[in-house]
């Protein structure tokens, strides 16, 4: 929604968005929404947006003759700006 709409990472609006993907992902892992967790987010999301990750998953679906997966770059890319403008080093 937030590529959609056209929201900067860093703009005002995305502040929501962050809050939101940030108290969920502490819900998930049972821990505390803090700088910390965020750090901890941002490292997952920095290793799902390797770019062998998405090249390996496309040669997947050739081997296996499944449709190609959409590209998740511009999201993770999105996100991880968003959550680096907002969280302490």
């Amino acid at each position: 929604p937030a590529l959609a709409a056209d929201i900067a990472p860093t703009a005002p609006e995305a502040d929501r968005i962050v809050a939101e993907l940030s108290a969920h992902y502490a819900h998930v892992v049972g821990a505390p929404d803090d700088a910390g967790l965020r750090r901890r987010l941002l490292a997952r999301l920095e290793s799902a947006n390797d770019p062998r990750r998405e090249r390996y998953l496309r040669l997947l679906a050739v081997i296996n003759d499944w449709p190609a997966p959409e590209s998740l770059t511009p999201v993770l890319d999105w996100t991880l700006q968003a959550l680096r403008a907002r969280t302490p080093r």
